[in-house]
């Protein structure tokens, strides 16, 4: 059982490694119901028609949503609960609702991700930042482990100014970006930056 009082990483991919997005619209599907699955209660499909979605009254969550990334073929989240077991309550909500659209939009029969999502507890605050900045760099690329401290800066640089343009991330969130996607995060106590390595 995940414990409360710790962030996770949690991510997944698509099953045999293929890709879980294909296009602007199915980025935007698993945005919504990052939103509106974060809820004690049941949502309806007919709430993901509507335009302001974002906007939702949610009442009670199941987790605090630090930071996220979707990528073509998986997903990283970094998540803390509010409630007891509210992670496995909210990936079982959004993957099945996402599964749901996927499988009618493309004719596709059975499970879309690699078994059961993966979870990693995250024990200590410098893990945290760094883990904030792995996810918001995921999609420019993973650093070389044996960089120079020169050619870390240089990829510091060229990789934040890549992700920053990314949309399917909570990395414009952090940059303070007014968007309706803003609302996805719960940053109320964390103000963590990632424009500098971690120390």
């Amino acid at each position: 059982m995940l414990n409360t009082d710790y962030y996770h990483h949690i991510y997944n991919r698509g099953a045999h490694k293929v890709p879980i997005f294909h296009d602007s619209h199915d980025y935007e599907r698993f945005l919504q119901l990052l939103y509106i699955g974060n809820s004690t209660t049941s949502f309806h499909l007919s709430n993901l028609k509507k335009r302001d979605i974002y906007t939702i009254d949610r009442e009670e969550t199941l987790v605090q949503i630090v930071s996220y990334c979707l990528m073509p073929n998986h997903f990283h989240l970094v998540l803390k609960e509010d409630t007891v077991k509210g992670i496995t309550r909210f990936i079982r909500k959004i993957c099945t609702g996402y599964s749901m659209y996927y499988n009618l939009k493309y004719l596709h029969s059975g499970t879309i991700f690699q078994g059961k999502y993966k979870s990693k507890v995250v024990t200590n605050d410098d893990y945290l930042r760094t883990l904030i900045q792995y996810v918001h760099l995921n999609p420019f690329g993973i650093e070389e482990p044996f960089m120079t401290k020169e050619a870390k800066k240089e990829y510091l640089a060229e990789a934040i100014n890549y992700s920053k343009k990314y949309e399917y991330s909570s990395f414009k969130d952090y940059l303070r970006e007014k968007r309706p996607q803003n609302n996805i995060i719960s940053r109320s106590d964390l103000d963590i930056s990632i424009t500098s390595p971690p120390p």
